[in-house]
């Protein structure tokens, strides 16, 4: 006896035609695979045959934020330039986001840093001989270069940015014609990171600033306020999501800072209080 064909009825657009392993057709709707939401047909269709329990664990995505400084979570190792302890820069609002740090700039990511100690010799050749003298001159710890990159995911992280760039385009500043304190020059910060026999409060002037704006990353609208006329009026700017921010630090240390510095004390580990390195 030859087997029939049984032609299915035309679908209305919210069923689904099935031939079972009978040759018989089978209707079923979307809800079958679906439930409610008719855009889950393709993901309910391919999760029939996972076992229970084999589902993927669901995982929240977090954003990451800036810690604020707080002691009482044992030491902050983290590589920051403090901000001079003047009014300007502790009354700016462009700079109020630096006071959840403790005042101070610091880097999201652990950033790269190279210092360069040094011993200058000069050489003395007398005549008629194969080899010269090095005569010693001096020492010193030469400019340190730092650079790390600065994410940004939020609006708080982006006037963190904006606060941290418009610091160093201030602070390699003198204070010139209309200033408070006219004639100065750049302040002196304190660079710190890693714990005391590393960087500890090392005096330092900022000699260069760079900071990058990508073409190939995402901006977002940042919200700020700007002090204009006595007011205080929210204002919008563009804030690259990542970027890199490289600056150049001198240590500098005064004639009676210099005076108190012995080589004993520096090896024993007894002047990390002084910022020598």
């Amino acid at each position: 006896m030859a087997n029939t064909f049984q032609t299915p009825p035309r679908s209305t657009g919210s069923e689904l035609s099935q031939f079972g392993t009978s040759g018989r057709y089978t209707k079923q709707s979307y809800s079958d695979f679906t439930g409610s939401n008719a855009n889950l047909l393709m993901s309910r269709h391919r999760a029939r045959n996972i076992p229970p329990g084999g589902e993927p664990v669901k995982r929240e995505a977090k954003v990451a934020a800036m810690a604020p400084l707080n002691t009482d979570l044992g030491e902050d190792w983290r590589v920051k330039i403090s901000v001079p302890d003047l009014a300007t820069f502790r009354s700016s609002p462009l700079l109020s986001p630096l006071a959840d740090t403790g005042y101070n700039v610091v880097f999201p990511i652990v950033p790269t840093i190279a210092v360069q100690y040094m011993a200058n010799y000069d050489s003395i050749a007398p005549v008629h001989t194969n080899y010269t003298y090095p005569q010693y001159v001096n020492s010193s710890v030469n400019e340190i270069a730092i650079t790390g990159e600065f994410p940004v995911q939020s609006e708080e992280e982006g006037q963190y940015w904006l606060a941290a760039t418009h610091f160093f385009r201030a602070v390699t500043k003198m204070f010139y014609g209309d200033s408070s304190n006219k004639g100065a020059p750049p302040p002196l910060c304190k660079l710190n990171g890693y714990g005391d026999f590393v960087l500890n409060n090392v005096p330092v002037v900022i000699t260069s600033f760079v900071s990058d704006l990508p073409n190939n990353v995402d901006y977002i609208r940042v919200p700020i306020n700007s002090q204009q006329e006595g007011s205080y009026a929210p204002q919008y700017q563009m804030v690259p999501t990542n970027s890199t921010i490289a600056i150049t630090v001198r240590p500098t240390y005064s004639r009676g800072r210099i005076a108190e510095f012995s080589l004993d004390k520096f090896i024993n580990g007894d002047l990390t209080d002084k910022g020598f390195i």
